[in-house]
């Protein structure tokens, strides 16, 4: 005798959709991939040279790091000058207005001790607006600060001769340009650039491969 199965229990068959029937909803959550933004909108981030990677040159860093090395020049020049005259005899207390002012025996210990002074004096009018020049080609923000020493150093030119005057114009122009304002912005791009670390890009090597190959 066969076992009764009531209609609810009964399995149901399922139709496949016919052509006329309509889709149903697709109910799972639809999940959007992650892209990049375009290349140009990544390069806007951050504007630097493409040729480089590096910012482009503002005209007024430009400017200012000429200025700073012919401020290095001039005082240059002004030391040798200095020591040329100190090296005679004839013009030894004319060399120098620390000279004149002291009035030195040549040949004595307090003669070559100013003739020292002299020479480390000289050393910082040329190594200070060359040190600016160098920094702000490089884009380091810390010359705007380092300009006001630059002046320090400029107004060294007291003591020196009156040949060593020619900096000064020259060390405060510079100092001026790298407080612009878009030499501001050019020293900041500068430090995102070097704050950002850098991505090593694969570089092909070529393949050896075995003595078949080769003789192929």
């Amino acid at each position: 005798m066969s076992e009764q199965i009531s209609p609810a229990e009964a399995p149901t068959r399922v139709r496949p959709p016919a052509a006329g029937d309509p889709t149903p909803a697709d109910d799972r959550p639809v999940t959007e991939i992650g892209t990049l933004p375009p290349t140009d909108v990544v390069d806007r981030r951050l504007p630097v040279d493409p040729a480089t990677g590096l910012p482009r040159r503002e005209k007024p860093a430009t400017i200012a790091t000429i200025c700073y090395g012919l401020a290095a020049g001039a005082s240059a020049v002004a030391l040798a000058r200095a020591w040329w005259g100190t090296i005679n005899m004839r013009t030894f207390h004319l060399a120098t207005n620390l000279m004149t002012w002291t009035s030195p025996r040549p040949g004595s210990l307090a003669s070559v001790l100013l003739a020292a002074l002299m020479m480390v004096i000289g050393g910082v009018m040329v190594a200070m607006p060359g040190l600016l020049a160098v920094n702000t080609w490089l884009g380091r923000g810390w010359v705007r600060w380092g300009a006001i020493g630059g002046v320090a150093a400029a107004a060294l030119a007291l003591i020196l001769n009156p040949l060593a005057w020619l900096a000064a114009p020259f060390v405060v122009a510079g100092g001026v340009l790298v407080w612009m304002p878009s030499t501001g912005r050019w020293f900041g791009l500068w430090r995102q650039v070097r704050s950002t670390p850098e991505i090593e890009r694969f570089e092909p090597h070529p393949v050896r491969y075995g003595p078949v190959a080769t003789h192929m």
